[in-house]
């Protein structure tokens, strides 16, 4: 059988890794072939394996690889026409090169060529019109649907607040004050009254959140990363990842979302989503209590 390896760069999120995954696949079930998902465990990821993550993609075979192990296998591809994999021997699939049975494709960069170069080869006809989702593991799903059933969460505004340590990576909100305070000013806007369900990277945006709408709710996570006297959630905690997987699921099934900086698979509930900037009097909200 004809065999296609994929693998996005070890600074990738779940996201980009995700939209790398989809595009091989697309490819893959046009010519038919087995796909593997080479899956970094690295920093991006708080170093947490594929399954202790997400659930399974059917289709698609994972295998895990330490940071090191996934930098020597981009230095390997970079400069050289084959690459030996777990005792297989694949060509390097550069953009617009030469298709073969047996390749090995790696997105280098934020700009998905390689994969790319691959999925415009599909015919539009038969491209996948829903892309695969990242779900959350079988366990970390009926973790969250605990949570959910307990605190009625359908029933709740869902707040999600990201704040990046990097203003260059083109998020709205970044860790500086006036940001964060103006952000807060925005939500608060609405009733106090109004049961939500907050997630949030930041200590200072939930407890700011929680005095404001007293029967909030969240997950208590550690807070350890400090910078400029605030507090954050430490992006190498791999157990405030497996946090983050459940609070999606949560967020995601809250009756409307109230968005800033985004979240994974967000545009499979955009008809839940609550633009920061629309005026809580405009938004035909029918209050009940959780």
């Amino acid at each position: 059988m004809r065999t296609i390896f994929t693998a996005a760069p070890w600074w990738s999120g779940i996201k980009h890794r995700f939209r790398t995954l989809n595009q091989a696949l697309a490819f893959a079930r046009w010519k038919d072939y087995q796909l593997t998902f080479v899956w970094g465990v690295s920093e991006a990821v708080a170093y947490c394996r594929y399954e202790d993550l997400l659930a399974r993609v059917p289709e698609v075979r994972v295998i895990n690889v330490s940071e090191r192990e996934l930098k020597e296998i981009e230095a390997d591809y970079r400069r050289s026409r084959t690459i030996d994999l777990r005792n297989q021997k694949l060509s390097t699939y550069k953009l617009g090169g030469i298709v073969s049975d047996h390749m090995f494709v790696f997105d280098l960069w934020g700009d998905f060529a390689e994969t790319t170069s691959l999925y415009q080869q599909v015919p539009a006809s038969v491209r996948v019109a829903e892309p695969i989702q990242a779900k959350a593991s079988p366990e970390l799903q009926f973790q969250a649907g605990t949570f959910s059933r307990k605190y009625m969460l359908p029933n709740r505004i869902g707040i999600r607040v990201r704040v990046t340590e990097n203003p260059a990576d083109g998020r709205t909100l970044c860790r500086v004050q006036r940001a964060l305070d103006t952000a807060i000013k925005s939500i608060i806007r609405l009733p106090w009254y109004i049961p939500v369900f907050i997630v949030t990277d930041s200590e200072y945006v939930q407890q700011m959140l929680s005095s404001h709408f007293p029967d909030s709710k969240y997950f208590h996570k550690p807070f350890s990363e400090i910078e400029k006297g605030h507090t954050y959630v430490n992006r190498k905690d791999s157990s405030a990842m497996r946090t983050y997987m459940m609070e999606i699921v949560c967020l995601t099934s809250c009756r409307n979302i109230l968005n800033y900086g985004g979240f994974i698979n967000e545009e499979s509930v955009s008809d839940k989503i609550i633009e920061p900037t629309c005026h809580p009097g405009l938004l035909g909200l029918r209050v009940t209590t959780a």
